[in-house]
């Protein structure tokens, strides 16, 4: 009877080993490894933007371009919508608000804000000050911070009708502060242009080097009426002025780095950001993807 105490063990034992699995040692295989530590699973959190510019014709182009944003939106996480500049053509009157700014833009405008960058023709009347107010604008340049667990960007506004040392200075204080994975500037003039305005000397030497120099990740402009993208250093700097009016030709390219991509087409950017990547795509009008360019 003694001997039977230890049945159920050896039962055990060779069931185990008929079903291949041994509760002892390889032979040789040395101590058994501590438990392997698992690495969670990488963040999937996400912002999101629709940025254009020159939109502000109140015709039926703006509302066709818009309502690819509303496509986009629909399938995108979207946190708020950057206008380039030229928000409200010709001049910038209180008159045309509801055309330029209401109808197109009334369901995206719904549940997230809209910040916009001083373009030449808003300034004209009133210097600009009526659309602020409309917009609720805090200043002509200023700061948005937007958060989603660890994907975290920095967005700055400025006005190029005026680029001065004072604007110059905030922009250097503002890139030098805080701790953001992404950084984006956005004005309305561009800094190179291969088409009908061309480069603009002012920012060359007053933004250009504190861009560069802070490793700011996007720059968008409007002012040429169509798509082109730039690299310098690590900053990709996109012209979206196909927002709405008549678009303009892509000529020959003078002072300016190589043009990466360009495009005579209206459209919008469609900017997505994880705690890795952003993304920005160009989409057509008529819904087609011009160009998409990731930036890490």
């Amino acid at each position: 009877m003694k001997n039977l105490r230890f049945a159920p063990l050896a039962l055990a034992l060779s069931m185990t080993l008929l079903a291949g699995c041994s509760l002892l040692p390889t032979p040789g295989a040395g101590p058994t490894p501590a438990p392997t530590t698992t690495t969670s699973a990488p963040s999937t959190s996400r912002l999101g933007l629709l940025a254009f510019g020159d939109a502000g014709s109140g015709d039926a182009t703006q509302m066709q371009v818009a309502t690819q944003m509303e496509n986009w939106a629909a399938t995108h996480r979207v946190d708020a919508l950057l206008e380039a500049g030229d928000v409200v053509y010709p001049d910038g009157a209180p008159s045309r608000f509801a055309a330029t700014i209401d109808a197109p833009y009334a369901r995206l405008r719904a549940s997230r804000p809209l910040w916009a960058a001083l373009g030449n023709h808003d300034v004209m009347w009133n210097n600009g000050n009526d659309l602020m107010a409309y917009l609720s604008m805090p200043s002509r340049s200023y700061e948005k911070i937007l958060t989603n667990n660890d994907v975290t960007m920095q967005i700055l506004v400025l006005d190029s009708n005026a680029v001065s040392v004072a604007q110059t200075e905030w922009l250097d204080s503002k890139l030098s502060s805080g701790s953001y994975r992404w950084r984006i500037v956005m004005f309305h003039h561009t800094v190179w242009s291969c088409g009908k305005h061309g480069n603009t000397p002012s920012i060359i030497s007053s933004w250009l080097p504190v861009l560069t120099s802070r490793n700011v990740d996007l720059v968008i402009t409007g002012h040429d009426h169509n798509y082109q993208r730039f690299q310098q250093k690590n900053t990709t700097f996109v012209v979206t002025g196909g927002g709405g009016m008549p678009t303009y030709a892509i000529s020959s390219c003078n002072g300016t780095p190589p043009l990466q991509a360009s495009a005579q087409r209206h459209h919008f950017l469609g900017i997505e950001a994880t705690s890795t990547a952003l993304s920005v795509t160009a989409v057509a009008r008529t819904g087609e993807t011009l160009d998409q360019v990731s930036v890490s």
